[in-house]
Order: C-alpha cells, then sequence, then structure tokens
C-alpha cells in the first residue's frame, strides 16, 4: 500500500530529522521479515556479521540463512555494567577481517535492557565509515525507550542513513504482533535490491495485515506513552524486587539475570519452571551467555510479575547457599 509506505517515512523522517522517501521503505512480514532481507541484500556466501551481543537469537539464524557467518562481539554488558574502561570501538574493530561486511545490534537491547546513547552510535558510524561496512540497525524496541532524551535512530547521524539499513516493528511498537507487519527503510539505491529479495522471501505483506498497520499508526502520541510508562512501571518493580543480579534497563521489554553465582543457568531455569516461572536460557543470546536468563517483566499484569518474582528470588537463594 502507497499511504502505509508514506505514512512509514513520515514515521521515520520524525526520528531521523530529515525527509525519508517513501521509496526506501519497504513493508515487510514484521521485522524477522526486515531483517531476513536486509542481510540478504548485502551479504554473499561466506561474507560476516559482527553481531553485538548478546543478541536477539534469531538474528544469528538469519545471517547464516543469508550465507553468511556470525561473528560475536561481546558488548551489551560490558556496557551496562557502566562501560568505564571499555573500549567499544576496539571491541568492535578487534573482531573485523577482510570478510567483515556489515555490523548488526539492536538496541534498545534484547535481552539486556542496554540502550545505545548517540555519543555511542556516533563511535559505530565512524567506525562503519572508516572500514567501508553496512550497519543494519534492530529498532524493534524504539517505542519503549525509557530515557528522556528518546530513542536516537542511527541513520540520523551524520551520513549514518548512506550505509544503515533499519528495522522496525509494528508488532512490538503497537502491540499486533500476530499482525506480522515491519518495515525496513533502506540506504539510498538499496531499495530495488531489497524489494527483489522481499518478492522471494515472502512475497508481498497481506493487504488487511497493512490495513491494520495503518491504522493503528494512527494511536495517539498519549496512548503511545502510556503504553512506555506502564512498561517502564514494570521494569522499575522488577528492578526494586529481584533480589538476583541483573542487568540495569534503560528500554525494552526485559532484564538479563546473572546467575553465576548459581554455578547454572539452565538449571536455573528448568528450576524455575517446575514453580510456575518462564525464563529464556542466556545461551539463546550468544555463546558467552550459559550462566545468565532473560526475564520478561512484561509477560503478565504486574501482580502476577511481582508474585514470580517472589518465586525466582526464592530458587535462587537456595541454590546460591548450596554452589
Amino acid at each position: 500500500m502507497a499511504e502505509l509506505r508514506a505514512a512509514f517515512a513520515r514515521e521515520v523522517s520524525g526520528w531521523r530529522g530529515g525527509q525519508v522517501p517513501a521509496e526506501q521503505v519497504l513493508v515487510t512480514g514484521g521485522a524477522t521479515h526486515a531483517l531476513s532481507i536486509a542481510f540478504r541484500a548485502v551479504l554473499r556466501a561466506d561474507d560476516e556479521v559482527l553481531v553485538l551481543s548478546p543478541h536477539w537469537p534469531d538474528a544469528a539464524g538469519l545471517v547464516r540463512a543469508a550465507g553468511g557467518v556470525v561473528r560475536e562481539v561481546p558488548v551489551f554488558l560490558e556496557l551496562g555494567a557502566g562501560g568505564f574502561g571499555f573500549d567499544l570501538v576496539g571491541a568492535v574493530e578487534g573482531a573485523l577481517t577482510p570478510r567483515t561486511r556489515a555490523v548488526y545490534f539492536n538496541s534498545p537491547n534484547n535481552p539486556t535492557g542496554y540502550r545505545l546513547d548517540r555519543r555511542r552510535l556516533a563511535m559505530l558510524v565512524e567506525l562503519a565509515e572508516r572500514h567501508d561496512l553496512w550497519l543494519i540497525s534492530d529498532n524493534t524496541y524504539d517505542g519503549y525507550d525509557f530515557t528522556r532524551e528518546g530513542f536516537p535512530d542511527i541513520a540520523g547521524i551524520g551520513a549514518a542513513a548512506q550505509r544503515t539499513f533499519s528495522v522496525h516493528s509494528c508488532g512490538t511498537t503497537y502491540a499486533m504482533p500476530g499482525n506480522r507487519v515491519g518495515y525496513l527503510v533502506c540506504p539510498p539505491g538499496a531499495a530495488a535490491t531489497a524489494a527483489v529479495w522481499a518478492r522471494y522471501t515472502g512475497g508481498a505483506v497481506p493487504t488487511v495485515a497493512q490495513f491494520a498497520a495503518y491504522e493503528a499508526l494512527r494511536t495517539p502520541r498519549a496512548e503511545l506513552d502510556r503504553r512506555r510508562d506502564r512498561a517502564a512501571a514494570a521494569w522499575w518493580l522488577a528492578d526494586s524486587t529481584l533480589e538476583v543480579p541483573h542487568t540495569d534497563v534503560s528500554g525494552g521489554l526485559y532484564t538479563f539475570l546473572d546467575l553465576r553465582a548459581w554455578g547454572n543457568g539452565e538449571r536455573f531455569v528448568r528450576r524455575c519452571a517446575e514453580f510456575g516461572v518462564g525464563l529464556v536460557p542466556g545461551r539463546n543470546f550468544g555463546a558467552h551467555y550459559g550462566s545468565w536468563a532473560r526475564l520478561c517483566f512484561t509477560a503478565a499484569p504486574p501482580q502476577r510479575v511481582a508474585e514470580a518474582i517472589e518465586r525466582i528470588n526464592k530458587i535462587y537463594g537456595e541454590g546460591a547457599d548450596e554452589h
């Protein structure tokens, strides 16, 4: 739908502070489809993608499905711990090889809740320009940035739009995941290649789903702000009651539980499941996170979340003493 593309273009133009032509916007079958298109548009066989981790689990699979090679670069826990003395650019540059083609990141980050600010995004832009890399920015949680400054779009920094594929999700922003509509904003000149991959990785998004997304875009700003504030309140509740070490959150719907004192993250997840609490094992988010687990603090009403955290605290206390 031309009207939907134009509406998405207006939305992203507001974040970037400059006009984005509708011709650079592709309507996709959710953010997953958008990422698949972006990876296929830039990768040749065995090209490498630096995946800043911990990362959304499906990102690695999408890189491999596009013929690429994943090189994880641990950054979000290091930055979330204060970032003092942590060299973000050095960590990313240290992972570069002659086969590196792109850098992928998700901010606000799933699973840690860490948000890359404009200063650190500018570092990534400068690095990408210096090494001629594509930037693939997963903005799924752009509507859930809890900071006063609000969501910073990397494509609005300097000339980053020339090399950035920006992925957005209606499912997350407008609470309609089953509708399966997202969009991909392509660099100038890249939309035609991306459109070919869109055709061969799912075809057109159903018209009825596009109409639903178009109506969702009419949601008043005040209502979207209320939804964000409810998510932030759920985080504050979780943060104030969790006795398990966990990441500080600036956006998104999750915090990452540090289970190293417990000895085994997956054993902890299984134990919580026995008591009716669902967590996601840390190994899903990268090779370095077997002693971690993800908690979604918006998966149930506040009272239910509080009850779940009480059970988590009890299990953690018992197991930590044993370890």
